[in-house]
């Protein structure tokens, strides 16, 4: 069980190491969560204003951790996805 040590020892040096960027991957982790359980339980009609929603804002804050961490691939993954999902939350609107 030596991997649980590892990865204890990895969480506590990520939260210590900045703890704002920490709560903000925690906070993307469960609006990608959130947004797959929703999706999943409502299919085939699904919320999708709320939906759009839980997930842009997810993905706007995995792209500033991202940012923060000097990843740029997945931050250049959260900018299109960011971009691809308010421009149907838009065209959606404007119907």
């Amino acid at each position: 069980m030596e991997w649980i040590t590892v990865s204890w020892a990895y969480i506590k040096q990520d939260w210590k190491s900045n703890r704002v960027r920490f709560c903000a991957e925690l906070f993307a982790w469960a609006c990608s969560v959130t947004s797959a359980c929703i999706f999943a339980a409502t299919v085939p009609n699904i919320p999708v204003v709320p939906l759009y929603t839980i997930f842009i804002s997810g993905c706007v804050a995995s792209g500033w951790a991202c940012w923060t961490r000097r990843s740029f691939g997945l931050l250049a993954n959260s900018v299109f996805l960011v971009t691809i999902d308010s421009i149907g939350l838009i065209r959606m609107l404007l119907q």
